[in-house]
Formats: C-alpha cells, structure tokens, sequence
C-alpha cells in the first residue's frame, strides 16, 4: 500500500474529521528528514481511504491565470477548457516555465487529478 496510516502521533492528530497517511511514494530526503519517518505526510478525510485513489498517467494543466493552475485528468481538461484564464495576476518571467514544472513534479510524485480523484480532488468548479 502506497499510503500508511499514522498513529499516536501528536504532530499528526487524528482529529475525528481528518487524519494523516505516510505517502511511501515520496520519500523526505536532507535537513526535513524525521527519525520516525522520513516520507511525506498527508491529510484526509477519515472516512476515504487514501488507497483509493485514481492514477492519472496522462494529467494537462489547466490556468485560471499565469499564478493559478491545476493538473487535471483529460476529462476535467475537456470540462473545464473554455473556462481558464478567468484572472488577470502575471506570473512575470518564466511562469510557463514553473507551471510546466509543476505539472512533472505532480504527474512523478503524486499522479491524481486536483480536480475529480475522490479522495484528493476539490470537485472542481461550480458549473
């Protein structure tokens, strides 16, 4: 299993509502390394099952404007397309640049759609 269920922990509290998963995929390396783990923590929902994420092999960026952007699955791609570039902030020089790299950075380490994956998508915008 890719996410570990943390326990009696007090940095990472089960709080009723949500509690933290060890992401074994994204190891922590240097100074941020811990003694009792050194992976990634992650916060969810008690009643989802991390585990149950959707792996998106093929994730697109979708802009609402040069700062603001989210990697999505082809189907919220198709969706969601007409409504980018709804604000007008400027990233400044290399915004195309960062923006790329942040969707490799996602589609290597995390792999699920910001918008639709039942356990970490935020359901995208009203419509």
């Amino acid at each position: 299993m890719r996410f570990v269920l943390i326990e009696n922990n007090e940095d990472f509290p089960n709080d009723g509502e949500t509690c933290w998963y060890w992401d074994t995929d994204r190891p922590v390396v240097g100074k941020r390394e811990r003694k009792d783990g050194s992976w990634i923590a992650v916060q969810c929902y008690c009643k989802k099952d991390p585990n149950q994420f959707r792996k998106i092999d093929n994730l697109r960026l979708l802009f609402t404007d040069q700062t603001e952007y989210y990697c999505v699955c082809p189907n919220c791609y198709d969706v969601y397309r007409r409504m980018q570039w709804s604000g007008s902030t400027h990233g400044g020089s290399g915004w195309r640049s960062r923006a790329e790299n942040y969707l490799g950075f996602h589609q290597r380490k995390k792999n699920w759609c910001e918008f639709c994956d039942p356990v970490f998508g935020n359901g995208g915008w009203a419509v």
